[in-house]
């Protein structure tokens, strides 16, 4: 009997275990019935919790299981507020089977957490929670979370708190607190999602941070709520590509929400350079953070760290600057696309050696304050290797032209700022240059109403020592400037030199015009260097006149200051009047020879593209030469130009000796001429002019030496030319005259013809007549006696000798004048010695009119009425070669001989 009821104890025993391992598989895999999940969410409901549960399991060795959990705000269930995968249930085993539910406390084990941000929106965007584990006490009034751990953007986060309720009978919240609640909330939450968005940024090298969160409040009122906040962290660097890392972080949060304060404790940030603490409180009401901060670590990079701006990687300081400064901060105004500081600081900032854009500064030391839209620099200094810069700023809107005030003194390089100038500004610079041996001194106060610099009112003074201004050197500079408007003065301007200086009254700048005016410029440096220094163009121009001392300019007008890329073919807006002298030698390169000038002396207008060399006068050789020249277009391609020319006593043997290499030709010249032209085109030379020359021996120019030859004349026999004189005129090229008369002691020669500039060739034809003693030249036929013509070229000319009949090319006065016979006698005399000849030049005419006369009776008649009796001709001498001379250098300077003089 009682082995039969061990029997059936056991097999009750194995039943019942089977029963419960197959209900609790079954409850495991199945889960309870859907009345014990409103049973369970009754109970809930009762505490005033609104949850909705997706299955309830029986756990192996914890209980029951609610798996799928979502928490709501109020019984509609319509704001969800979190929603949790696994949570572990302690209830009253005692009365589940009567399926009276008391639940004690909610365990949590590895589960994951979901917190949507907007409550309203269960299927927007939710804050992930994962690993959490805990334990939640939760009565009808209190919640209590004795301890939790989760991780949250690979930050490991400790909880502990607790939120109070009031018991469902009091709770008589309206509608609108509930609202209001609900957007607190909210808020709350996406505070905290942007900030774990922004650590997901980062990545934590060591171990992960830990956060230590403690806190107490009324989960009805969330903003009594308080908490404190621990953060440890170690290494910590950004996921992109960033060589800067964070040594260490540690800081302590407190926050009150029932006086509606945050308090930062402490905020300490390490890295291999320094520390950067930060102490604060924040005033919810107004949103508005106080702090005080102590820096030496590597704050550009730090601040980099954290906030990408391209514009922060450009300084890089040696060593860490030094930062102190203290003032609020307004939140309200974070973000905003306004020019001004969100809130008021002050402080101080000073660091050693520092490189911003390739320049290196040796020290920056200032103070600074903010407010708003108000900004000051106090006692700014910045230190460079070639000096120092000092200055002060005040931004103060609202207060019109005198809103931006500033002082400053520049004592170092100034290309020390090259690289923070735009295109134009860095030109400019390139232009100076600066050594160990200069100084640079700039003072400067100005203000304006708003941050467009050409609205701004600047003036000051520069002083430059020892510097370059394109290449060339200078001792010093000294000036006053103002700039407004956009334009610009310098005043009592002083630029010097070794050898003297450049002055000048005032410069404006027009940049409306991109025109400069310039005023009582009065310059003695050298020519070429002090044009140099302005305009290079100018200075290769200038380059071929030579002064021995260097000459006095005076400058006063318009400058056109636009770039060639910007005028094209347009006329320049220049208008300059531009006058010169030296009281010393100079020097002129003119067709290839230098040629020597004595106190020269000028005035130049400039307008546009004409040039206008109004009058050029100085001593040349031992004479005198003035000049007008007019470039009318010097933009143009054929270059357009007239010219007046007037020279005086000039010696022809100085002329040939310069540009023949000979000097047996000599003489004084005087001429008068105008010419016009095309550039250097020979051919569109056109012109007309006057020329005389007495003094001299013309036979031993290449032209006339070659004449001389056919005559057999020479100073020994009376044969010098010592006086001669002709008009002339060139038309495109080619200079043509119809009068050009030459004076011997014993013969006359006049000439007319072409000579040709364009190929150098010559043609002309000469009638000569012979007064001296007769020699054998008066043996040769009349006709090759009295005219000659002349081919070839200017460097080789050939003279051969004609017949009087071809005389007809020359003017009849000329022939008269120089014969002194008719000219019509000539012919006449022409015809009767050379019959066939004759017979050919005057067809048509009446032959028995012509006198018909033997060789030898022909030539006694050439020498009775060409040239008389030997001896009255040698009485006479004395007194007839001045009249002659008279009648054939009428109104010329110094037409009477050296012998009349006497």
């Amino acid at each position: 009997m009682m082995r039969l009821i061990r029997r059936l104890f056991l097999f009750l025993c194995l039943f019942l275990t089977g029963f419960v391992i197959w209900a609790g598989f079954h409850a495991r895999k199945n889960g309870f019935s859907e009345s014990w999940r409103n049973a369970i969410e009754d109970e809930f409901a009762n505490r005033g919790y609104y949850v909705e549960i997706g299955k309830i399991t029986l756990g192996a060795f914890r209980g029951l299981v609610a798996e799928d959990i979502h928490f709501f705000r109020s019984a509609d269930k319509i704001f969800e507020i979190a929603s949790v995968d696994d949570v572990y249930l302690d209830v009253d085993l005692s009365k589940i089977l009567n399926k009276e539910i008391s639940i004690n406390t909610l365990d949590v084990a590895d589960a994951s957490l979901s917190l949507p941000v907007d409550p309203s929106d269960p299927s927007g965007k939710k804050l992930k929670v994962e690993n959490l584990s805990g334990r939640v006490v939760i009565t009808e009034s209190v919640i209590e979370i004795v301890s939790a751990e989760a991780s949250v953007a690979n930050v490991e986060l400790n909880l502990a708190g607790r939120l109070l309720r009031l018991p469902m009978d009091e709770r008589t919240l309206t509608e609108e607190e509930n609202e209001r609640n609900s957007e607190q909330l909210a808020a709350r939450r996406y505070q905290i999602s942007r900030v774990i968005e922004e650590l997901e940024r980062y990545e934590f090298l060591d171990e992960p941070a830990m956060i230590a969160v403690e806190f107490r409040g009324d989960l009805e009122d969330l903003s009594t709520m308080t908490a404190r906040v621990e953060v440890e962290s170690g290494q910590l660097s950004k996921k992109e590509e960033s060589e800067y890392y964070v040594d260490g972080l540690s800081a302590v949060f407190r926050f009150d929400g029932q006086s509606h304060e945050a308090e930062i404790e402490s905020l300490s940030i390490r890295d291999e350079q320094g520390e950067i603490s930060l102490t604060g409180r924040w005033d919810q009401d107004e949103n508005l953070i106080e702090f005080e901060m102590v820096s030496n670590a590597d704050i550009s990079s730090l601040v980099g760290f954290f906030w990408n701006d391209r514009k922060l990687g450009e300084v890089v300081f040696f060593n860490p600057p030094e930062i102190e400064m203290k003032g609020k901060l307004n939140l309200n105004e974070l973000g905003r696309a306004t020019w001004s500081f969100p809130g008021s600081v002050i402080g101080q900032f000073k660091s050693d050696r520092f490189v911003t854009r390739g320049t290196v500064f040796s020290g920056l030391d200032f103070g600074f304050s903010a407010e708003g839209e108000r900004a000051y620099l106090r006692n700014l200094r910045l230190d460079h290797k070639s000096g120092v810069a000092f200055a002060n700023f005040k931004y103060e809107p609202g207060n019109g032209v005198k809103s931006i005030q500033y002082h400053t003194e520049i004592k170092l390089d100034p290309e020390a700022f090259r690289p923070f100038f735009d295109e134009g500004g860095r030109k400019f610079l390139d232009s100076w240059g600066f050594s160990e041996n200069s100084a640079v001194y700039l003072a400067a106060v100005g203000e304006g109403e708003n941050w467009d610099l050409k609205t701004w009112i600047n003036k000051g003074v520069v002083d430059l020592r020892n510097f370059q201004l394109k290449g060339v050197e200078f001792r010093e500079m000294e000036a006053d400037f103002e700039a407004k408007s956009g334009q610009l003065w310098l005043n009592d301007i002083v630029l010097g030199r070794s050898e003297g200086e450049i002055v000048a009254e005032m410069v404006h700048y027009m940049p409306e015009q991109s025109q400069w005016e310039v005023k009582g410029v009065v310059s003695t440096v050298d020519l070429v260097k002090g044009a140099r220094a302005f305009n290079p163009k100018l200075s290769k121009y200038l380059e071929r006149y030579r002064f021995n001392s260097h000459p006095t300019v005076k400058l006063a007008g318009l400058l056109d200051s636009r770039r060639e890329e910007e005028v094209r073919e347009k006329p320049r807006n220049n208008q300059l009047a531009v006058s010169f002298s030296c009281d010393d030698s100079a020097e002129y390169e003119f067709l290839g020879k230098v040629v020597p000038l004595s106190s020269p002396s000028g005035e130049l207008e400039i307008s546009g593209s004409r040039v206008h060399l109004t009058n050029l006068s100085a001593g040349i050789f031992d004479g005198s030469i003035e000049v007008e020249y007019d470039a009318l277009n010097v933009r143009s391609e054929d270059k357009p130009y007239d010219a007046s020319v007037r020279v005086s006593r000039v010696p022809l043997e100085d002329v040939t000796r310069l540009y023949g290499g000979v000097e047996v030709a000599t003489g004084r010249v005087d001429a008068v001429f105008h010419l016009s032209g095309r550039g250097g085109d020979v051919s569109k030379l056109n012109g007309h002019g006057a020329a005389s020359i007495e003094d001299g021996e013309l036979f031993a120019l290449p032209l006339m030496g070659a004449l001389a030859g056919f005559l057999q004349v020479s100073p020994s026999n009376g044969g010098v030319a010592r006086e001669a004189q002709a008009t002339f005129q060139i038309e495109n090229g080619v200079l043509q005259t119809d009068d050009f008369v030459a004076l011997a002691d014993n013969v006359f020669v006049g000439s007319a013809g072409t000579i040709s500039f364009v190929d150098q060739s010559v043609d002309l034809e000469a009638v000569v007549n012979p007064k001296g003693a007769l020699s054998r030249t008066i043996l040769t036929p009349v006709s090759e006696l009295l005219t000659f013509s002349c081919s070839g070229t200017l460097q080789e000319p050939v003279w051969s000798a004609k017949h009087i009949s071809n005389i007809g090319k020359l003017p009849s006065q000329v022939i008269t004048e120089m014969t002194q016979v008719p000219f019509e006698g000539l012919k006449a005399l022409g015809g009767g010695l050379f019959k066939p000849q004759a017979t050919e030049s005057y067809q048509g005419s009446d032959r028995s009119a012509s006198p018909v006369l033997s060789p030898s009776e022909g030539l006694r008649s050439i020498g009775k009425g060409i040239f008389g009796p030997q001896k009255k001709r040698i009485e006479r001498a004395g007194t007839e070669s001045d009249q002659e001379r008279q009648v054939i250098l009428p109104g010329l300077k110094g037409s009477q001989s050296q012998k009349s003089q006497d």
